[in-house]
């Protein structure tokens, strides 16, 4: 699921011009350019792969709260023991997010 939620990110990334990536693992480890690129988001799309919301609680736990969250496990992706995914499930997904948050005031 983790891996379906990367792909989506990219996807959302590279179809919006002001859209940006962060490294969830460098703002975990308290890396200055990534906690500064997460606080200046206007809107901070959080995509956590299961029910354990870690990505949001990485998020939270710099002080800051996600704009828009979305777990993929409850997008109808199963869970696989391999990084092979569906591509049909990352564009559904990436749509949703797409659609659902376009709409969505700026944080900042």
């Amino acid at each position: 699921m983790g891996q379906v939620g990367h792909e989506v990110a990219i996807k959302l990334t590279r179809e919006d011009a002001n859209a940006r990536m962060c490294c969830l693992a460098a703002l975990g480890a308290n890396t200055a350019p990534h906690i500064k690129i997460a606080e200046k988001s206007r809107k901070l799309i959080v995509i956590n792969g299961c029910q354990n919301n870690c990505a949001s609680k990485i998020v939270r736990d710099k002080g800051m709260e996600p704009t828009y969250k979305i777990i993929i496990a409850k997008e109808g992706v199963e869970k696989a023991p391999t990084l092979d995914f569906d591509s049909e499930d990352v564009e559904r997904i990436a749509a949703k997010i797409a659609k659902e948050t376009a709409a969505l005031p700026p944080r900042n």
